[in-house]
């Protein structure tokens, strides 16, 4: 008899502890990463420090050139690694990442950020509490300078135009645990996953800038889409003072600024679809884009011809694809 209990009590512990090691969280991480080891293994690190309950698994989404095995090197981390042999960039990478999940809440962190003890709670905490809000983002401060703010909001003043609410100043208390109206999600967001099947995710055709056309499209289903300023994430990127500071990424990723130029483009066509001339206020207004950014990559890129004729393939594209969209 003593030993049967013995054997029910041991089978007892042995489910409890399978239990505590089996996710149970609400809310699936997704981060899509490109050539950015040492970006993406300092932001598992700072969920790995700052880990939660809540968290029931994080999905790596990999087009790296030669990426690094990140499930060896955090195995305390429910972590999936999905290696893809081609660029995809990021909406794609987004979207296959949350087809992935199975969780209610998907937060989609770019690989440049890191987290702190509350980002993870904080955000998820904020969105449970809002029926209506299909996303939220949390306040994006630098990461080397966590008193100056990257950006708290960034709700429209006239589409496409954003007012970027505390962008590059200190750290304001007064606009700090609230909630306000955003009409993009940089950096990082949590959305539910019932409002992302009903909009069909992110818009592939925006290679790069998905984030305000997926949050315009879920406030046209009538969701609500907010920035909650009680919880933060850190961004790990030049702060502003030397000239060219705000296209640092550009002579990193060629690439990127191509699409970077095109998605402008056809986010134009989408917002002032019906205002007259068209084409010729698109062409005038990228001067906004394209004439300090190309200061930026002549004075300090590494690759200054390749990132140039990038953003010239991505004007010429982004024209293109506008006309015929």
């Amino acid at each position: 008899m003593r030993s049967e209990t013995n054997l029910i009590q041991f089978i007892f512990l042995v489910n409890v502890a399978k239990s505590r090691l089996m996710p149970q969280g609400r809310v699936t991480i997704v981060v899509p990463t490109h050539n950015r080891s040492t970006q993406v293994s300092a932001l598992l690190e700072s969920i790995k420090r700052n880990f939660t309950p809540e968290i029931d698994s994080i999905i790596v989404v990999d087009d790296s050139e030669t990426p690094v095995d990140l499930v060896s090197k955090f195995p305390e981390l429910n972590l999936r690694h999905l290696l893809l042999h081609k660029r995809i960039f990021i909406s794609k990478a987004k979207n296959i990442g949350w087809r992935e999940a199975k969780t209610p809440y998907v937060f989609f962190i770019d690989d440049d950020n890191i987290v702190e003890e509350a980002t993870i709670t904080g955000t998820l905490d904020a969105i449970a509490h809002k029926p209506g809000a299909a996303a939220i983002m949390p306040a994006v401060l630098y990461k080397s300078q966590p008193d100056l703010v990257w950006v708290y909001a960034a709700p429209f003043t006239s589409p496409p135009d954003f007012e970027l609410l505390g962008r590059n100043l200190p750290r304001n208390p007064s606009l700090e645990q609230r909630y306000y109206n955003t009409d993009a999600l940089p950096n990082a967001s949590i959305i539910r996953r019932e409002a992302l099947e009903q909009v069909g995710g992110f818009n592939e055709r925006l290679v790069v800038n998905s984030s305000m056309n997926i949050a315009v499209k879920l406030k046209s289903l009538g969701w609500k889409v907010f920035a909650y300023t009680g919880s933060f994430i850190y961004h790990d990127v030049e702060p502003p003072g030397k000239l060219g500071w705000w296209a640092a990424h550009g002579w990193a990723d060629p690439k990127r600024v191509r699409y970077e130029m095109s998605d402008w483009f056809i986010i134009m066509r989408t917002v002032r679809e019906k205002q007259k001339f068209l084409m010729l206020r698109s062409i005038l207004d990228s001067a906004r884009f394209v004439l300090p950014n190309s200061l930026a990559y002549l004075v300090r890129g590494r690759a200054r011809r390749k990132v140039i004729v990038e953003l010239c393939r991505g004007y010429i594209d982004g024209i293109v694809e506008s006309w015929s969209g």
